[in-house]
């Protein structure tokens, strides 16, 4: 049941109409039964059905006796006990593979001979979101930041509400708790914010991200044909395309919830007018840098493990760069679990981990000297072409390591990059050999022209709620955007045929 798929519109509309039709005290249940059959209808093998209840029953009662025994070592021991099981069954469902395919590398580089097989685990659909977050509720019971929840109904509501399980973003209970279980009535001004960020939502994917798709994997699927120029567009367009396929998903998550006048947490903004990798990652998957910074970070940052590394460096360099030394410890091994969560392949740990731990490095150690160096000779920093320009770069530097996250393996990659460098001018010179990727002409106008009104949407968000600024406009004016939204995903998005729902690329993470 996929967001942009005619069921799960049919399963949301019938969703919404028993939710404001019941009466209120029992929304909160529709939800629960709306959530259940989701998640359940995605499990589609008794195990996984299994592997739902576990996790759940591991964090309501890992829960209820952790505050039990607050202030206690049991409240810890429970703690620990109930983080394992839910983190065990994780690492065996999603990563049991990326660990057998690591233990064989090491077997290879010492010629032990011995060869592990690889396994086949059937994962329910969101698996990664629900157990990072119920951790996540468990140690906030324990930090005594909330209260756990005594009705195991309403705690399976937090874990499974249905509309944020296959993409997120990341809840925490003391945020959603009035959210989810509070009466909420039927908000004119909520329908309409709600339908048209749906809309929008569907424009991104249907509208322009299906077009990026076609020409992406045309290219990268034939890296000797379309070589040169091709990769490097079709790399640039891979961003895109991950972009606004998430992005559009988040959108239609939270216009589903804006409806139900349930507000989550934003996990992107305008993450492409981002001037360094820094920024870049505060601005897109908000809420899992969140999550990770909160509950992997900043305890690690506390550690006794960190804390013994920092004070033996601290006797050799000093307390300044033991400091430093500390801080890029953590940060690695934060960023190699951003991208062990992405995906239990070594293409994920390079391209969304250790590539951005390392420009993310590169800034912190180079900022104060480029600062230097622009002053000395009068570059001023705030111009728009400067911005521009570290715009352009941190915008490069990300699609580059995207090239890991789409390749099928890490020699893949690299076989891409080599064959950028096969360069291909005539692509950028003759125009119709760029129709031979799969794309026409009639679908790249309407791709560049819906790619300047995202950005130019999005540049308008960094400044003021595009929807409050709409909603400000005249009548005419307002329906008339509105429809424009409406009748340009009607008629100029792609779910004929061709279009595949299973192709959304966060679906199973």
């Amino acid at each position: 049941m996929v967001l942009t798929s005619l069921i799960f519109l049919t399963f949301s509309i019938i969703t919404l109409i028993i939710y404001f039709v019941i009466p209120k005290k029992l929304q909160w249940i529709v939800l629960l039964a709306s959530s259940l059959t989701f998640l359940f209808y995605n499990a589609l093998t008794v195990n996984n059905v299994i592997y739902v209840l576990i996790i759940l029953l591991s964090a309501y009662f890992g829960a209820l006796l952790v505050h039990k025994y607050e202030n206690t070592k049991k409240s810890k021991i429970f703690l620990v006990l109930s983080i394992i099981i839910i983190l065990g069954e994780l690492l065996i469902l999603k990563y049991s593979n990326l660990f057998i395919v690591s233990a064989n590398h090491f077997n290879n580089l010492f010629h032990i001979n011995k060869q592990f097989n690889m396994v086949s685990f059937s994962s329910p659909v969101g698996l990664s979101y629900y157990s990072l977050i119920m951790i996540g509720y468990i140690v906030d019971v324990y930090r005594k930041i909330c209260n756990p929840q005594k009705n195991i109904l309403k705690c399976a509501l937090f874990m499974s509400y249905f509309p944020i399980l296959t993409s997120g973003p990341f809840i925490r209970y003391d945020k959603m708790e009035k959210e989810l279980y509070t009466k909420h009535k039927l908000n004119y001004d909520n329908l309409c914010r709600g339908l048209i960020r749906i809309f929008w939502g569907l424009f991104k994917i249907l509208v322009i991200s299906q077009r990026l798709a076609i020409f992406v994997n045309t290219v990268y699927g034939d890296i000797s044909t379309f070589n040169g120029t091709y990769i490097i567009i079709a790399t640039i367009f891979f961003t895109l395309q991950l972009y606004t396929n998430f992005s559009g998903s988040i959108d239609i998550i939270m216009g589903i919830s804006k409806i139900m006048g349930i507000e989550l947490p934003e996990n992107f903004t305008s993450p492409f007018f981002s001037r360094t990798i820094t920024e870049f990652w505060r601005n897109w998957h908000i809420t899992l840098g969140a999550w990770l910074k909160d509950y992997i970070f900043y305890p690690l940052m506390k550690s006794n493990f960190i804390q013994k590394i920092g004070n033996f460096f601290k006797k050799i360099f000093g307390k300044k760069v033991s400091k430093k030394i500390t801080l890029y410890l953590s940060m690695l091994i934060m960023w190699i679990l951003i991208g062990i969560w992405h995906g239990g392949a070594y293409t994920y740990i390079i391209g969304s981990g250790l590539l951005q731990f390392f420009f993310i490095f590169l800034e912190d150690l180079f900022g104060p000297l480029s600062q230097n160096i622009n002053k000395k000779i009068g570059i001023n920093t705030e111009a728009f072409s400067y911005k521009l320009y570290q715009c352009i770069r941190t915008f490069i530097l990300f699609s580059f390591s995207m090239i890991f996250f789409r390749a099928t393996s890490v020699g893949n990659a690299i076989d891409i990059i080599k064959h950028i460098f096969v360069y291909n001018p005539w692509v950028l010179v003759d125009n119709s050999s760029l129709y031979t990727a799969g794309l026409d002409l009639l679908d790249f106008r309407v791709l560049i022209i819906s790619l300047i009104a995202m950005f130019i949407v999005e540049g308008m968000q960094r400044k003021e709620n595009v929807l409050d600024k709409l909603f400000r406009q005249n009548i005419v004016f307002r329906w008339a955007i509105i429809y424009l939204l409406i009748f340009s995903v009607i008629i100029f998005g792609m779910y004929g045929p061709g279009y595949d729902p299973a192709t959304f690329i966060y679906r199973g993470f």
